[in-house]
């Protein structure tokens, strides 16, 4: 019995691939609203935290900040310069670094 399940097995894996299927499509990735609340979660820094690394970086002043899209929207001035930060919630590591406009 045990071999006759073992040769179904591996009749099935020497199929050719259907000729709709794409084999080189990635995965696709569950992503869903609900995944970003308005708040952070309960894991997340505190925004003070997350303000005193900035500082500590050379971010400074801070002039908006905003909760959006599960991530920090902050505006913060670094070498004269007003920059748009995107910044991650639970570890406070920077996602994007852009000219403000």
């Amino acid at each position: 019995m045990i071999f006759l399940t073992a040769i179904a097995l591996v009749g099935n894996l020497t199929n050719p691939i259907p000729p709709g299927l794409d084999p080189n499509k990635p995965a696709p990735i569950y992503d869903s609203p609900d995944l970003y609340g308005a708040e952070p979660s309960v894991i997340a820094l505190d925004l003070s935290t997350i303000k005193a690394k900035l500082h500590s970086l050379g971010f400074n002043p801070i002039t908006h900040i905003e909760f959006v899209g599960g991530r920090w929207k902050i505006q913060a001035v670094y070498g004269g310069e007003l920059r748009a930060l995107e910044v991650n919630p639970d570890n406070g590591i920077i996602i994007a670094d852009r000219p403000a406009n």
